[in-house]
């Protein structure tokens, strides 16, 4: 990994909406260390300390929370039901909107590449630019569910 990726990694998260923690910058820069595929959350804690870095597996935990939660990573599970994570694909999530509830950290992804263009657009017509990873709403919920289903 050359120099330049940590920086980049920073601003990516900063543009999706989280602030670029050591831990959550370190642990991007693990898994694409790592490389391509799946990777379990104790290979990535692994990685961080064959690295010389601290961590703690629930640190692990949090952040790969935090990463899925914005589309950074895609988790999916194993026969045995345990999760494993890998690097979200670039160009899907580029057209992504992800809408996550402030009040119960629900979140709803929007497929919809002719609605991602029209909120670019107007951001460039404002002097902004949105994120090249899903673009990131914060809502708030009108409505209480009755279960606890719905995610």
């Amino acid at each position: 990994m050359n120099s330049g990726e940590i920086p980049g990694l920073a601003e990516q998260l900063q543009r999706a909406g989280l602030r670029p923690t050591v831990g959550r910058v370190g642990m991007l820069a693990a898994i694409i260390q790592i490389g391509e595929g799946y990777h379990y959350p104790e290979d990535i804690l692994r990685e961080l300390l064959r690295q010389g870095r601290l961590g703690s597996i629930t640190t692990i935990y949090r952040v790969l929370a935090d990463l899925t939660s914005i589309n950074f990573l895609q988790r999916s599970f194993d026969v045995e039901g345990k999760a494993k994570y890998r690097l979200a694909d670039a160009s899907f999530a580029a057209e992504e909107i992800c809408l996550v509830c402030e009040q119960s950290g629900r979140s709803i992804t929007v497929h919809e590449s002719e609605l991602r263009r029209k909120l670019d657009q107007l951001a460039r017509q404002h002097g902004m630019e949105t994120s090249s990873s899903p673009l990131l709403i914060r809502v708030n919920a009108t409505t209480k569910l009755e279960s606890a289903g719905h995610k």
